[in-house]
């Protein structure tokens, strides 16, 4: 893969570092605190681009692809992990499925406002789903004339309480025990759909998350995404491209740790000198530049394979699986650095921290898979 960045990458990259300094920084810490995702600058990100950077300019898309894509998840995970969170969600849980299984119907009809940003995508927290008993498909679709009667909870939803537009999994029942899986995009104030907020959360505070319960929620045939059947592998799909989405965001956390713990260790002082010419500083120091470089380096390569039609699901979970486990290290020497100040909301470092072990949960649930991998006859097969 390319390791330079394109001349067009490099002016994504000014654009994204200008936006983080000037809008998102300033208000990350008060976003953090009252747990709100703040609309406006995800209205702000759409007009910039963001929404549509690794879309076909056909499609409404800048045509950036998904390895300029990750480039943006890192900057803005450095000034707000929730905000990037936010833009995860609605590219790759959303508009991602819908542009790859929904071209039609409902998915033509939402399509082009979901790339342009001008409705928001909100999609549920689930981990490869291995089975019908995954919390993937914790909903239940029952057939109703030309459409569907939708029952159940719907937990951990990023971007829902602001969301425009959700994307959820249903069982569906069929004659017998026959059950099938499906796909369905609904529409906020609909009958039927109540939306909970998620409050005193650890971490990702400012991502909007809320739980999505259903009550005999009818939904036409038209917003079903698909076919009634492919509700598991669109799900595994979508998971399989959106956690090298999550690994930029962990590289752009474990990034703006090193960068906090760098800025302090060069003016705090100790024996004389500053605290970054001491051995022990200086090897954490440098254990997280190696990390995040990694950790940057195996979502791109990810995304790149996706750019280029190459298999990306095996690596995008190995990028995933270090980039969280990197996060985590990196925060927590960062913490370490700055010693009790590092424990303070005063500083970045915690809410970094904070972030970080949210990433590294969502590592944790079904990353790897069955059949993620397997060896044959000595030789490394990726799925």
């Amino acid at each position: 893969m390319r390791f330079e960045f394109t001349e067009e990458q490099e002016m994504i990259c000014d654009v994204v570092r200008d936006f983080v300094a000037k809008e998102v920084e300033t208000k990350a810490e008060q976003l953090d605190e009252a747990e709100a995702l703040d609309r406006g600058l995800f209205d702000r990100m759409a007009a910039l681009g963001f929404t549509g950077l690794p879309w076909p300019e056909s499609d409404g898309g800048a045509g950036g692809g998904f390895t300029s894509y990750v480039l943006l998840l890192e900057q803005l995970a450095g000034g707000s992990a929730s905000l990037g969170a936010a833009l995860w969600t609605h590219v790759q849980l959303v508009t991602w499925p819908v542009y790859r299984f929904g071209r039609k119907g409902i998915g033509a009809k939402y399509l082009r406002a979901l790339i342009e940003g001008r409705q928001l995508g909100a999609g549920a927290l689930a981990p490869w789903p291995e089975g019908l008993s995954s919390p993937a498909f914790a909903l239940t679709a029952k057939p109703d004339g030309d459409g569907y009667i939708l029952d159940g909870t719907q937990e951990f939803v990023f971007n829902g309480r602001e969301a425009d537009l959700f994307l959820v999994y249903a069982n569906v029942e069929g004659e017998g025990e026959t059950v099938r899986t499906a796909a369905f995009l609904v529409e906020r104030g609909m009958a039927g759909l109540q939306v909970r907020p998620v409050t005193q959360a650890l971490g990702l505070r400012s991502s909007g998350m809320a739980h999505l319960a259903f009550d005999r929620c009818r939904l036409s045939g038209g917003q079903l995404i698909g076919n009634v059947g492919q509700g598991t592998d669109i799900a595994r799909e979508t998971w399989a491209s959106a956690r090298y989405g999550l690994a930029a965001l962990a590289a752009g956390i474990a990034q703006g740790a090193l960068k906090a713990s760098l800025a302090y260790a060069k003016e705090r002082t100790q024996f004389g000198k500053p605290i970054a010419r001491h051995q022990a500083v200086a090897f954490m120091l440098a254990e997280m530049c190696a990390a995040a470089e990694a950790s940057s380096l195996l979502a791109r390569q990810a995304a790149s394979n996706e750019d280029k039609g190459l298999a990306y699901a095996g690596p995008s979970a190995r990028a995933l699986a270090f980039a969280a486990d990197a996060a985590m290290a990196a925060t927590t020497n960062a913490v370490q650095i700055l010693g009790g100040y590092g424990y303070m909301k005063e500083y970045r470092v915690e809410r970094y921290m904070r972030d970080a072990k949210a990433l590294h949960m969502l590592k944790g649930m079904g990353v790897w898979g069955k059949k993620r991998m397997t060896f044959e006859a000595g030789r490394r097969k990726i799925f």
